[in-house]
């Protein structure tokens, strides 16, 4: 029982939950010490721990604000407080009409401190705004009993709009839930690995990147924007009060019996939240090296590499360019029970037994740098670092390499005589870096011709000039069509390109005495590495991908 000087509007929300006896202290200091600086996620850790409830929650806030709580409104909502406004600006500002009451309008909220939809629910319904506070649960249900719908999709005004159909609304009754859930299931068929829910002027864009490439999915209606961009961050455990700042969270679903994990990323625009999902499917597993698409030569060098007992193996490419997959199939090749492998990565994105996991946290300042040199305490034969970003991690990593350590790691570089210049620009002293490189695999990934209904295609005048003297390594290529098969865009799935330098004693050389990239080019051909270009040209000519797709890697490559 709280005491009768106790003013709840002045406290924490712990303090708060303890004086009205939902938790201990004790169990308030548990919980503050899983939380971040500022306490948002106070709530979700607490009900996490089960010290408390959602409602337990949800009526500490309403104390702190001083906003009654309510977890449902059986029986309290009435047809003519719904009148006064309209289902498609109650479902926008998340409000629903409970009851008028003379000059007010009750009216039950998720945010009940938005002022912008306060003062627009006061303009059209003519009355003063009292708000409540429930659940986005409730909210959906009260919105089916007060307007009798449950969904963006109450009447005939509120169809999608003019735009790619593939994806259908469910059935009236099903709901905003089913909507993104839809999205989910409709994304993870296509074999999406994003999907990007896009504020517009007005309208809500879906895209799915789908081989690497942006398809269109759905247009909803603008007033539906901010019921689905609360229903994914609800599931993420992201603040749905917070619509200024970036927000990152997670959330897991179910596709065909298999957990899908999700990291989502939130990004405030001019129109609205922009929400990014990343579909991480783990059922897929790690890949084995043999299964990547490797050539002979290249497999046998490679997996000869990573078994060094030192020095530094780097993978390079864009975004997007498996790369993670790369060193995840190295490190399940090397993964025996006599090695301590600790990893470094932003973020985790699959489990791996018998893997030491760290993730970034460079808000406590839980950077690459700083967990590196953490990692060099705790024992480890093979280290993976997710990326070098930075001078620092760069000087920590190559140290690491000529200490007695397997360390594997990405850049961000067009290919992979460029990967030397990048690490000495990041001030790495070439006779430690000379002594650190083992090798570097630059790759990128092509889409796959669709089967269905790929075509034989001759080159045109402008591709032999683009292509030069390797024009004739493609006289005879195929070509995308599009078919039902492949969502009308010729290509289905993916397949890595590889360009692989092991670094010999010739390379060492030109890196002491700090070489331009045209004599590592020069060298790497003479010692048979082949380019990304031409192992690309090697699939066109075999079918499994287009010249199109090669020239438009190429220009990625020397962009």
């Amino acid at each position: 029982m709280a005491d009768s000087g106790f003013n709840a509007r002045h406290a924490t929300m712990g303090d708060v939950l303890v004086r009205i006896g939902v938790i201990s202290a004790a169990q308030l200091e548990a919980a503050l010490k899983q939380t971040t600086p500022d306490q948002k996620n106070l709530g979700q850790v607490l009900v996490a721990l089960g010290f408390a409830t959602e409602e337990h929650i949800l009526k500490a806030v309403g104390m702190k604000l001083g906003i009654p709580c309510f977890m449902t409104f059986e029986g309290m909502l009435e047809r003519e407080a719904a009148k006064l406004i309209p289902e498609s600006i109650a479902r926008r500002c998340l409000a629903v009409p409970v009851f008028k009451s003379e000059d007010s309008l009750t009216v039950g909220m998720v945010n009940p401190v938005d002022l912008d939809a306060i003062d627009e629910l006061s303009r059209i319904s003519g009355l003063r705004v009292q708000p409540v506070m429930t659940t986005l649960a409730n909210l959906f249900k009260s919105f089916q009993e007060a307007y009798g719908t449950s969904s963006a999709e109450g009447d005939a005004s509120v169809g999608p709009l003019a735009a790619p159909p593939p994806v259908e609304l469910p059935a009236a009754e099903k709901g905003i839930i089913e909507t993104v859930e839809l999205l989910f299931r409709e994304a993870q068929s296509r074999g999406a690995s994003d999907i990007h829910v896009e504020p517009e002027e007005r309208a809500l864009r879906v895209r799915y990147r789908v081989d690497g490439m942006m398809q269109e999915a759905k247009n909803f209606p603008k007033e539906f924007e901010s019921s689905i961009i609360a229903r994914i961050k609800i599931m993420s455990k992201i603040d749905i009060t917070e619509t200024r700042l970036p927000q990152d969270g997670h959330l897991r679903f179910n596709y065909g019996g298999q957990a899908v994990d999700v990291r989502v990323s939130t990004l405030p625009l001019v129109h609205g939240e922009k929400v990014v999902l990343r579909l991480l499917d783990s059922s897929k597993g790690i890949k084995k090296l043999k299964d990547l698409g490797f050539g002979e030569r290249v497999l046998e060098s490679f997996s000869t590499t990573i078994r060094s007992p030192n020095g530094m193996v780097l993978v390079t490419g864009p975004t997007g360019s498996g790369k993670t997959t790369t060193l995840y199939a190295a490190i399940a090749e090397l993964n025996k029970v006599d090695l301590n492998i600790v990893t470094l990565e932003d973020p985790v994105e699959y489990r791996m037994e018998h893997v030491n996991q760290v993730e970034i946290f460079s808000r406590i300042g839980l950077t690459f740098a700083a967990g590196l040199r953490s990692i060099l305490r705790q024992d480890p034969n093979i280290i993976l670092v997710g990326e070098i970003r930075d001078r620092e991690t760069a000087e920590i990593a190559v140290q690491a390499a000529v200490t007695g350590h397997l360390v594997f790691s990405t850049l961000h570089t067009s290919d992979a005589v460029s990967s030397v210049h990048r690490l000495m620009n990041m001030n790495a002293e070439p006779i430690l870096l000379a002594a650190a490189l083992r090798g570097i695999m630059a790759q990128r990934l092509l889409r796959k011709l669709c089967l269905k209904c790929r075509r034989p295609h001759r080159l045109s005048e402008a591709e032999k000039k683009a292509l030069g003297s390797a024009a004739t390594a493609a006289e005879s290529t195929m070509e995308a069509v599009g078919c039902a098969e492949c969502f009308k865009s010729g290509y289905s799935g993916r397949l890595a390109v590889h360009e692989w330098l092991p670094v010999t004693r010739a390379i060492r050389d030109l890196i002491l005495k700090n070489s331009s990239v045209d004599d590592f080019l020069a060298a790497a051909r003479r010692e048979g590495m082949k380019t990304l270009q031409e192992t690309a040209l090697e699939l066109a000519a075999q079918g499994a991908t287009s010249l199109e797709e090669v020239l438009r890697m190429t220009r990625e490559a020397t962009a």
